[in-house]
């Protein structure tokens, strides 16, 4: 365990870097767009694209892996809701944390880190969860979030007009989104046979090596910037309940999930259900209190969730890939 431990300090160091720099003041705020746009655009797109071309996505049983971790993903999107009911949130506050909750940091930490435990051959599970979140959850939480009810309107006003259009415009956003672009061009780049031209490859190669210390760096910075938003006035809210949900039973229920098919017959490999598990253990994503901010819901709040996952994943994480098997340098068969 203390070997799982000290092969995930250095990621976590990475965002701490980040995060310290843009305390600070040492990275302008105004530079994290800069940077976070690099990372998304070239860095990880290269990284994305370049793990596709090597076949690394076309592995048998990806489909079961991906039912399993939709499932279990709708689950606790459903639960993270009735709890911001519950909590009396807005529809609009407790849709984008629900998405924190359900969003794993698949893209800034899970491929990075969950490829350099696991292998290459991770890649494939860790970019199907990119599908499930980016198309479904988004799509279903930011419904939920336009769904609310507007002034001079009782609770039986709400527009479901407004709801539709919210999915439509998150399907447009999926649509845009280089990484499942990069993710679908490497797959026909794959199934072709073709190869870069050298200079090309090099090129690709090169900013693929940038995307992972670029992209925990900047995810620390973003970390720090929503952290130094102003206050509001549910800052005091306690979110140890979601946070729980997505440190703890969202990995819980897709390792349920998936066992639970495998039993009666869909096929999903003992790796991939691994793989699964440990990208669902992952801390909230960074980019939904950028969508937060965007959507005008609380930001202090889902920012808080954020940093809160991130900063207990590391202990978590350790937990969950120690229970699950898995090794440093070894490439594991997965949970049993």
């Amino acid at each position: 365990m203390i070997d799982l431990l000290l092969l995930f300090v250095p990621f976590f160091a990475l965002i701490l870097m980040g995060w310290a720099a843009a305390r600070l003041r040492w990275l302008p705020l105004e530079g994290i767009g800069t940077l976070n746009s690099f990372v998304l655009f070239f860095g990880l797109s290269a990284l994305v694209f370049r793990l596709a071309a090597s076949g690394a996505l076309q592995q048998g049983g990806l489909l079961g892996v991906l039912l399993a971790y939709g499932l279990a993903g709708t689950v606790v999107t459903v639960l993270a809701l009735v709890w911001g009911v519950r909590s009396g949130l807005i529809r609009r506050d407790s849709g984008l944390v629900a998405l924190a909750t359900a969003f794993p940091n698949t893209g800034f930490l899970g491929l990075p880190l969950l490829t350099g435990l696991l292998g290459p051959q991770a890649a494939g599970p860790v970019a199907a969860t990119l599908v499930v979140d980016v198309v479904v959850l988004s799509s279903l939480c930011l419904a939920w979030a336009h769904s609310h009810s507007h002034a001079g309107r009782d609770a039986s006003g709400d527009d479901p007009l407004e709801a539709w259009h919210a999915v439509q415009a998150s399907l447009n956003g999926a649509l845009r989104n280089p990484l499942l672009w990069a993710m679908a061009l490497g797959l026909l780049v794959s199934s072709l046979g073709w190869h870069l031209p050298r200079p090309l490859d090099e090129t690709v190669r090169l900013l693929s090596l940038a995307a992972t210390p670029t992209a925990l760096f900047t995810l620390g910075a973003i970390l720090a910037r929503a952290q130094m938003l102003p206050s509001q006035a549910t800052r005091s809210r306690a979110i140890w309940a979601p946070a729980l949900l997505k440190l703890l039973a969202h990995p819980a229920l897709v390792c349920a999930t998936g066992w639970g098919l495998r039993q009666v017959g869909v096929e999903l490999s003992a790796a991939g259900l691994m793989t699964m598990t440990l990208a669902a253990a992952l801390p909230s994503a960074s980019n939904v209190s950028m969508l937060a901010e965007r959507e005008g819901a609380d930001t202090a709040l889902v920012a808080r969730l954020i940093l809160w996952t991130t900063t207990c994943a590391l202990l978590t994480l350790t937990v969950w890939a120690h229970a699950l098997g898995a090794e440093v340098g070894v490439h594991p068969a997965g949970v049993r």
